[in-house]
């Protein structure tokens, strides 16, 4: 597990966390600054107050302290006008409260901070060389009167918004493709088993993608098990109407009792071995076990299929290439032995009266190959596959009579595989059918 979407959310939180606390410093900042300038109103007023400082000393400066004292009560304020040594001409009650900031004194144009309490003292140059007017700024001209609320704004609400609109996306980008694959889940079990995951979903490269994938390997496993499931029952449905029909007319004829019980036997084992070779088939198919629990002799175990195979088909020889000794290590006896009769009993059926059957046992590129080489009519090279699936008979030639029920090689196949190896058919020419099964050693 890559932990894909993991890195996804890990990268887009930590990027718009980063960026989010950038924006927002900046953002804080500037608004800062531009509210923290005094109004080109408030401005003008100040400096209008110069104006009038310079012609109360130039005209009567006896009633520079009158003026002042105005100004005070006018704007809730205090203020001096002070020659630069500094030479304190008026206002020396408030020398104290002055003190240092004679010479600090900001220009009507200087940025104030909103943080501090205090008004700042504001410098306005009254045109006479060395002195100054020195008020503290009134309040109703202090900026920034919304600062804090704003401040608040920006600091807590809007990162808020920002994080809940975040983490809407990132909520969106992965309860999308889960809500489409709860509909899609919710259509299957429904009983639509064609649904599957949409393209979105599957398409993605992260666990939210394989998990779509999961699921439509998962609906392609159970359409294909009930797929072959009801086509089983459609061929045992099918395959058990011959013998009934045969039962049938074995009890309307008029057969002796003797007659009569060995065929109704005869057709009774027949349904039987029908019955008995799906369940197994369906065992295997459905269950898939690992039947490799024992060590196998296959020399001994072929010499002893030979043997049966001759006796019941004396007028088709049996030529054997084997080995001293072959051991197969981790497989199962009873699985192979039926497996291997299967094979040698079809090749037996469908090769001519006095042509021979020749099996071989050899060990080639680390495996070991059993190879059964029947003179049969063979089998076109497009159905060579087909041949293992149940209930196949490919033509007239392998017919019910012939050939069974269709089981034999599909029993051969899921046994051979259950054991850990393989069957494969082809053409053995100029004529025939060549079954190689490999085994590991």
């Amino acid at each position: 597990m890559k932990l894909k979407l993991f890195w996804k959310i890990y990268f887009s939180i930590a990027l718009s966390s980063v960026s989010l606390v950038w924006g927002l410093s900046y953002l804080s900042e500037q608004v800062e600054r531009k509210m923290s300038y005094i109004s080109p109103a408030d401005q003008a007023q100040l400096i209008a107050y110069g104006q009038q400082a310079k012609a109360v000393f130039e005209d009567n400066p006896a009633q520079l302290s009158e003026w002042a004292n105005w100004v005070e009560q006018h704007e809730q304020t205090r203020l001096v006008v002070v020659r630069m040594e500094p030479n304190w001409l008026q206002g020396q009650e408030h020398a104290d409260y002055i003190g240092e900031e004679v010479n600090f004194g900001r220009g009507v144009h200087w940025p104030i901070h909103l943080e501090h309490e205090q008004n700042p003292i504001i410098d306005v140059p009254i045109g006479v060389q060395d002195y100054h007017l020195l008020i503290q700024l009134p309040q109703r001209m202090r900026p920034g009167a919304h600062w804090q609320l704003i401040h608040l704004s920006i600091t807590i609400l809007l990162p808020l918004l920002l994080v809940a609109v975040l983490s809407y996306f990132i909520y969106r980008h992965i309860i999308k493709p889960l809500e489409a694959l709860h509909t899609d889940t919710t259509k299957f079990r429904a009983g639509n088993f064609d649904t599957r995951a949409s393209v979105n979903a599957a398409n993605r490269h992260d666990e939210i993608g394989q998990l779509a994938l999961s699921f439509n390997h998962m609906a392609d496993s159970i359409a294909e098990l009930l797929s072959s499931q009801r086509q089983l029952i459609a061929d045992i449905s099918h395959e058990l109407r011959t013998p009934i029909t045969r039962l049938r007319l074995t009890l309307d004829s008029q057969y002796q009792p003797a007659q009569m019980y060995e065929r109704i036997e005869r057709e009774i084992n027949c349904m039987a071995d029908l019955v008995e070779d799906t369940l197994t088939l369906a065992w295997l198919d459905n269950e898939k076990p690992e039947l490799n629990q024992e060590d196998v002799d296959l020399v001994a175990l072929i010499e002893s299929i030979a043997e049966d195979a001759k006796f019941e088909f004396p007028n088709h020889p049996l030529a054997l290439d084997l080995p001293s000794e072959c051991m197969v290590c981790n497989s199962n006896h009873r699985a192979l032995g039926q497996s291997i009769e299967n094979i040698v009993r079809n090749a037996m059926k469908y090769t001519p009266i006095d042509a021979g059957i020749r099996i071989i046992c050899r060990q080639h590129e680390g495996q070991v190959l059993i190879e059964i080489k029947d003179q049969g009519p063979g089998v076109p090279a497009a159905q060579l596959e087909d041949i293992f699936k149940p209930f196949v008979r490919l033509d007239k030639s392998r017919d019910r009579d012939s050939g069974g029920y269709g089981l034999g090689l599909a029993l051969a196949r899921r046994q051979i595989k259950a054991v850990g190896g393989s069957l494969v058919a082809s053409n053995n020419l100029p004529h025939g059918l060549v079954m190689t099964i490999s085994l590991s050693p």
